[in-house]
């Protein structure tokens, strides 16, 4: 092969590589597979029985009211869905407040309260009492972490959040 050849095939190659992604350079097809994100919610204290604390409430979205279900939100143009937030945690009886029924996990103090992936910055947290009354409700930003997954592809992430008994 003559020198501008050999250099043109070489040219050409990489380029099949790149436009074709098996470089890793290309566009990256992600896998539908399901997962959830995680919010830890801290509430320093609630481990012991005499704090009274009996659950935890998430909702996601900044004009979101833990244990309220949002409004249905309406689409804007035909065949357009755009889902509201839902409200996820569950309540002292064991029952969700919608119809979402994730499983909160608790490891002494913390909290852990699966959610939807992609969840809003933004939302508040509630925490209870074994009357179902609220103790403390407050905003909070969430801080996602990815935990898994790739950067082009996301994974599966968690929040940490501390609520303090007043």
């Amino acid at each position: 092969m003559r020198r501008g050849t050999r250099g043109l095939a070489t040219a050409s190659a990489v380029l099949v590589l790149v436009t074709t992604g098996c470089a890793g350079i290309g566009p990256t097809a992600c896998t539908a597979i399901g997962r959830t994100d995680t919010v830890a919610v801290e509430v320093p204290g609630s481990a012991d029985p005499a704090s009274g604390v009996a659950g935890i409430v998430v909702c996601q979205g900044p004009d979101c009211t833990p244990g309220v279900p949002p409004e249905p939100a309406v689409p804007t143009a035909p065949g357009e869905a755009t889902p509201g937030a839902p409200a996820v945690g569950t309540l002292p009886d064991g029952t969700a407040p919608t119809a979402v029924l994730p499983m909160v996990e608790r490891d002494g103090d913390v909290w852990s309260v699966p959610t939807s992936p992609d969840t809003a910055g933004r939302g508040h947290v509630a925490v209870l009492g074994a009357d179902g009354r609220v103790l403390v409700e407050r905003g909070v930003h969430f801080t996602w972490v990815r935990h898994g997954g790739s950067e082009q592809c996301g994974g599966p992430s968690t929040a940490e959040v501390v609520v303090r008994l007043p």
